[in-house]
């Protein structure tokens, strides 16, 4: 989509995509839409990245198997950011091997991964008080930090969410999909994920509502999954509309969800889903939610992009 990228002068970033190899290459999780043979390499992502006019990426690896991930980082530093996946210790869950917990567990991690944002589809115990969430302290943390919380909540997991925002109200988030929560699953023709009934009343509302918090971000991605149409999905954007004008362009942000998009619809036409969606976009605004959102989000891009726009 070079077209809205020449206009605006703005960087394209992909916010939010996935690397992995074969299980035989690095070690990571085996399921329905990541079998053990199946192969995601960088090399087809900056491929297709490259012919779409895409400059930079944000990497979410399947589980918490990330070394994959780690070696993307250090061979692209320029091209690429990263989300981890929580584990059960930075979680407050259980201590790891070395006897870390919550916040120190993390900073270890850290150590050797340079993320700027951790993906959890938990916050605490529903019905008991966040205050008393052994994910408390990581939040905070997060926070301290500058990281962001990039989520993916089942719903039994949305509703905490405010809570969350009240105790920690510096904290950034990033609602994965729409807002989405991911329940009964299936694996469609193409081994993409599907969903029925992707956009409950109820959840719908909790997340847009969600938009009085400042720091509440919502990712445009994931519409091959939660629509019961082909490309351009067009019985969303009624949704994506709503997203829009509860959010505004700086605090929605575009992505691909590569690989399960890789084929079907392909690269390049998730790109033009926004604008299709959102006809009455201003360039401006396009160029906030295609890049300059997630550029504000993940700063370590912005540099290297800055001076080659």
């Amino acid at each position: 989509m070079n077209t809205a990228r020449n206009t605006v002068r703005r960087p394209v970033v992909d916010a939010h995509a996935h690397v992995f190899r074969p299980v035989s290459v690095y070690p990571r999780g085996v399921d329905q839409l990541a079998p053990a043979g199946r192969d995601a390499p960088v090399e087809d992502l900056l491929q297709v990245m490259d012919e779409a006019g895409v400059d930079a990426a944000v990497l979410v690896p399947l589980d918490t198997h990330d070394q994959y991930v780690v070696e993307v980082l250090r061979e692209h530093p320029t091209r690429f950011a990263a989300v981890a996946v929580a584990r059960a210790c930075e979680l407050g869950l259980e201590h790891d091997s070395a006897g870390h917990l919550g916040p120190d567990a993390l900073e270890v991690r850290r150590s050797t991964f340079g993320f700027g944002a951790l993906r959890t589809s938990w916050l605490g115990r529903p019905g008991e008080p966040v205050g008393s969430s052994p994910a408390l302290p990581l939040l905070q943390h997060l926070a301290e930090q500058e990281l962001v919380l990039w989520t993916y909540l089942p719903p039994d997991q949305l509703p905490l969410l405010r809570p969350v925002l009240d105790a920690v109200p510096a904290l950034r988030v990033v609602l994965n999909h729409f807002g989405f929560c991911p329940h009964d699953m299936q694996v469609d023709e193409y081994g993409r994920p599907r969903f029925s009934d992707p956009f409950p009343p109820a959840d719908t509302r909790e997340v847009l509502g969600l938009a009085d918090h400042p720091g509440v971000h919502v990712m445009l991605s994931g519409q091959y999954a939660l629509s019961g149409e082909p490309a351009p999905y067009a019985d969303l954007y009624d949704v994506t509309g709503q997203v829009m004008r509860a959010y505004g362009p700086r605090r929605t942000l575009w992505a691909s969800d590569y690989p399960w998009t890789r084929n079907v619809p392909g690269y390049s036409a998730m790109l033009h889903l926004v604008r299709q969606a959102l006809p009455d976009l201003t360039d401006e605004d396009l160029g906030w939610v295609l890049g300059g959102t997630a550029l504000s989000l993940f700063p370590q891009l912005a540099p290297h992009l800055q001076e080659t726009h």
